[in-house]
């Protein structure tokens, strides 16, 4: 036995003539037509959003955001009287980036539900709603769609008292269009401090 181990590495190692016929990836499988061009579709689609975000990237050392929407990405952001509001639902750090490209946050089923007037009253914190018949006002619908959202984005967290994050500016003319003001007017968004010397 020991012997024929020895003969056939001895074989190997001095036979020069030994030719390897094997090709890689012979039983490799083949993409369809339908995911050759699923793939193609899908390097277009990045290529663009990163062509997207370079343009924006120049923009943004040039042009301030209040100037214009050319920081929107999903085509439904508003320009904000501020330039920290002028954001998109895009760029939103809270935003999951490995969801596919759906367009908008506030066209998803998730979105429309959170900011459904039965969840909003089921969330509502404070002890007496201001509209009619008990329920909320509108002023106070659009505040706690405000809160909702944000939870949502932050996976459940609270921020606590005095913190306060923006959100994007699609997300709020979202909630602006569902429960909007009597007068047209709104606040916008406020570092706490201000809301606290403000009261």
């Amino acid at each position: 036995m020991a012997e024929q181990e020895e003969y056939y590495y001895g074989v190997e190692e001095d036979d020069e003539s030994f030719i390897f016929h094997g090709q890689p990836y012979l039983f490799e499988p083949e993409y369809s037509e339908a995911e050759l061009r699923e793939c193609d579709e899908r390097a277009v689609r990045e290529r663009r959003r990163a062509d997207e975000a370079a343009t924006a990237a120049d923009l943004a050392t040039t042009q301030p955001r209040t100037a214009g929407s050319w920081w929107c990405t999903c085509r439904c952001c508003e320009v904000m009287p501020t330039e920290v509001e002028n954001f998109c639902c895009r760029e939103w750090e809270l935003l999951d980036t490995d969801t596919p490209d759906t367009g908008c946050l506030v066209t998803t089923k998730q979105f429309s539900s959170l900011i459904d007037k039965a969840v909003l009253e089921t969330f509502f914190r404070k002890p007496v709603p201001e509209g009619p018949d008990g329920r909320l006002s509108t002023k106070q619908c659009r505040l706690v769609a405000y809160r909702v959202v944000l939870e949502w984005g932050l996976k459940g967290e609270r921020l606590g008292r005095g913190q306060r994050r923006v959100l994007p500016s699609c997300v709020v003319t979202a909630i602006r269009k569902e429960y909007p003001s009597p007068s047209g007017r709104y606040h916008g968004f406020q570092e706490a401090e201000e809301v606290f010397r403000i009261m």
